[in-house]
C-alpha cells in the first residue's frame, strides 16, 4: 500500500543575504595587500552620494598575514572622497548574465600618517598574527554620501604589505 498526499507543502528558511545574492544585488570584495609604509592604514566601503540606494553591510574582515597583532579601528559618519577604488569586487550570483554591477565601492589608502578627523569611533578589534577576523555588519545600513572606514595600526601598527580588508554587502533602492 503507497500513500501519496500532494496537498503537502514544505516551507524552507533562507539567510537573507542569499535571498539577495539570488536577486543579483549581493557583492563581495577586498582590497588588495596595503603597504601601510607609515604603520597606518585605511579601506572604507563607500555609497557614492547619488547612488539612489542604501548598502546594507553583511560582513567586514581584515586579513593579517604578518608576525604581529595590528588595530583596527571602525568609523562611521566619517567621509572619504579620496583613496583608490578596488576593482578586486564581484556579484556573488555568477549565473546572472550580464553581471550587475555594484553602486558601493571599496576604496583605500595603502598608506595614512593620521586617524579619520570625522565621525564616530564605533568598535575597535584587534587582529591576530597570521589570521582573519570576521566582523558581522549585519545592522549597519549606510545611506548616499555615507562609508565604513576601518583605520588600521591605530594604537597596535601595522606591517608593509600585510594586511587586506573585505567587505560583504547588499544595495536596495528607496522606497
Amino acid at each position: 500500500m503507497s500513500y501519496c498526499n500532494e496537498n503537502i507543502s514544505i516551507e524552507a528558511s533562507v539567510e537573507y543575504p542569499l535571498y539577495e545574492s539570488k536577486k543579483g544585488r549581493y557583492f563581495i570584495g577586498q582590497t588588495p595587500f596595503l603597504a601601510a609604509q607609515t604603520e597606518h592604514t585605511l579601506a572604507a566601503l563607500v555609497n557614492p552620494k547619488k547612488s539612489n540606494k542604501n548598502i546594507y553591510v553583511n560582513a567586514m574582515t581584515i586579513t593579517n598575514v604578518s608576525s604581529a597583532s595590528i588595530s583596527a579601528e571602525f568609523y562611521l559618519g566619517s567621509t572619504f572622497h579620496n583613496g583608490t577604488i578596488s576593482n578586486l569586487v564581484s556579484c556573488t550570483n555568477t549565473a546572472i548574465c550580464p553581471e550587475p554591477i555594484p553602486i558601493g565601492q571599496i576604496k583605500y589608502l595603502p598608506t595614512s600618517t593620521e586617524p579619520p578627523t570625522y565621525g564616530v569611533p564605533i568598535f575597535s578589534r584587534i587582529v591576530p598574527p597570521y589570521s582573519t577576523l570576521v566582523v558581522d555588519g549585519g545592522q549597519i545600513i549606510l545611506g548616499p554620501r555615507e562609508s565604513i572606514l576601518i583605520y588600521l595600526g591605530g594604537f597596535l601598527p601595522a606591517a608593509s604589505n600585510s594586511t587586506k580588508l573585505a567587505f560583504g554587502w547588499w544595495e536596495e533602492k528607496f522606497c
